[in-house]
């Protein structure tokens, strides 16, 4: 009596773990599907932008250019001749208030 319960109850067991292995297949499917779906709807997408970009790009690419200009800023030569004029303009004011006074 005892060997046909523990036999009902592994059949039982492995009935379960075939059932939950048949419900975890089935979720992976599932998942796999809707991944699938996902990437189909953005690369749907991705077709659709990309013409618009290329043709930006072959505008941009298209224009001539007639002349390039580049301007660099040397701040320390300005600096030293603001200084240099600041100072000079100290000393002229100062040599006029001592020949005036």
């Amino acid at each position: 009596m005892q060997a046909k319960t523990a036999q009902a109850n592994k059949k039982a067991a492995a009935d379960k773990k075939a059932l939950a292995d048949k419900k975890a297949a089935a979720d992976r499917k599932a998942l796999a599907d809707r991944k699938a779906l996902a990437e189909k709807k953005s690369q749907a997408r991705k077709k659709v932008n990309s013409p618009t970009q290329v043709n930006s790009q072959q505008k941009r690419d298209s224009r001539t250019e007639l002349l390039t200009v580049s301007v660099s800023l040397n701040t320390g030569k300005i600096v030293s001749i603001a200084s240099i004029g600041i100072l000079a303009s100290a000393i002229l004011v100062s040599a006029m208030v001592f020949i005036a006074g």
